[in-house]
């Protein structure tokens, strides 16, 4: 359906990106999401968005692979200041990116009729804004840009384990009695099933307070006839 490339090209953009070359991998993770997104639109429109913006981090991408490229060959002078203005475009557009993404998850979880999961979107959101909030005040050198690195590592991992949901809970119309989709790395299958085994048992929580509502309401409304009766 998409999201499985969604997936892996954000695996690769923001866990992959803090080796090495990690200018290559975000640039082929902007390509693998920007194709999953593709696919994703037919099923949700919204998600044009974010490819719109993908095409624009896929252009700063080539731009910081050409600069990381000079300055490995040891051609083009003093690349410092072009290289700082790439760095802060990008992250400028990673954040309008992520904003479009988990607006349009938002929408998608509507669409699907899983409501319960808007509110994961809302949170990654705020998670998102704040991270770069801090990423600002460690620009500004008041505070320690470990502390911003922190919250982008964690903000990272709250929207990889909110795709993660997307791949295993949205499928193509036609598929919704299919069984859960199992993955080749035993890792993501007991992530999987302790992610279903808390949502089965949090649905049936719900579903027993709610009968509970239903069932002192009802008994409510009858010690009100009875009284009503008796005078």
């Amino acid at each position: 359906m998409g999201y499985g490339l969604v997936l892996i090209g954000y695996a690769l953009t923001f866990f992959m990106s803090l080796t090495l070359y990690g200018w290559l991998f975000r640039l082929l993770g902007y390509v693998v999401m920007a194709y999953g997104f593709m696919k994703l639109k037919d099923y949700f429109p919204s998600y044009q968005l974010s490819i719109f913006a993908l095409l624009a981090l896929i252009l700063t991408g080539f731009c910081e692979m050409g600069a990381e490229m000079a300055s490995l060959l040891g051609i083009g002078g003093d690349m410092t200041a072009f290289k700082t203005i790439v760095y802060y475009t990008r992250d400028a557009l990673v954040l309008v990116f992520h904003i479009f993404m988990l607006i349009s998850t938002y929408i998608a979880f509507g669409v699907v009729g899983m409501n319960e999961k808007k509110l994961s979107a809302v949170t990654d959101i705020c998670a998102v804004v704040l991270g770069y909030v801090l990423y600002l005040l460690a620009a500004l050198k008041v505070i320690e840009a470990n502390i911003s690195f922190f919250v982008q590592l964690i903000w990272s991992v709250m929207v990889f384990v909110l795709l993660f949901g997307c791949y295993m809970r949205i499928c193509p119309e036609g598929d919704e009695n299919m069984p859960r989709r199992e993955s080749k790395i035993p890792f993501i299958n007991k992530f999987a099933e302790a992610l279903e085994k808390r949502e089965n048992e949090a649905i049936e929580r719900t579903r027993r307070e709610i009968e509970e509502k239903k069932k002192n309401l009802a008994n409510g409304k009858s010690n009100k006839k009875q009284k009503h009766k008796k005078r």
